[in-house]
């Protein structure tokens, strides 16, 4: 997937009707003709204009990257924090707000078929790690602690997921 990819009108409206679509419903499961339908437009056009199955899925992918980087940017303090811990609890947050559960459901979507195989899933976690890495890079007391943070981050993540929310806490109060 490219990191940087820009598109017609027409294309980028239909990305946000898909984005929409699947921070509704997920991404695992989805085929064309649903992510077609909520373009408003078919399958087939939408081949014809990202190339495949897999154009259109890194395309939509990328554009919810993008999308999410925006979001934390616009709900988020801009600068440094005071501390890591800060951080990671604006973010976690973020994540449990009805917005973020979209995505924190497309990330698990991601990362399962990720797991499985190699094509746009995990393209999708590398340029998502990469764009988030570098948010953290931005807004970390310490930059160089971005990639050790978002590890961490991504384990609050799934203990919150399983309803373990009191792993994570344990995480985090080793930060302190």
């Amino acid at each position: 997937m490219k990191e940087q990819m820009t598109f017609d009108p027409k294309r980028r409206a239909w990305l946000q009707a898909m984005a929409e679509h699947v921070l509704r419903e997920g991404l695992r499961d989805a085929s064309l003709r649903p992510l077609a339908r909520a373009a408003g437009t078919s399958d087939r056009m939408l081949i014809y204009h990202f190339g495949s199955k897999d154009g259109v899925i890194s395309a939509l992918l990328l554009h919810l990257a993008q999308a999410l980087t925006s979001h934390l940017d616009e709900a988020l303090p801009s600068g440094r924090a005071e501390t890591a811990v800060a951080v990671v609890e604006e973010v976690r947050a973020l994540m449990q707000s009805d917005l973020g559960q979209g995505y924190m459901r497309l990330w698990f979507d991601i990362l399962s078929v990720a797991a499985q195989a190699d094509g746009p899933h995990r393209q999708a976690g590398h340029v998502l790690s990469d764009l988030f890495e570098g948010w953290l890079q931005k807004r970390l007391p310490d930059p160089s602690q971005a990639s050790a943070i978002l590890t961490l981050y991504e384990g609050v993540l799934v203990m919150d997921a399983l309803d373990l929310s009191a792993r994570a806490d344990a995480a985090l109060d080793l930060l302190d």
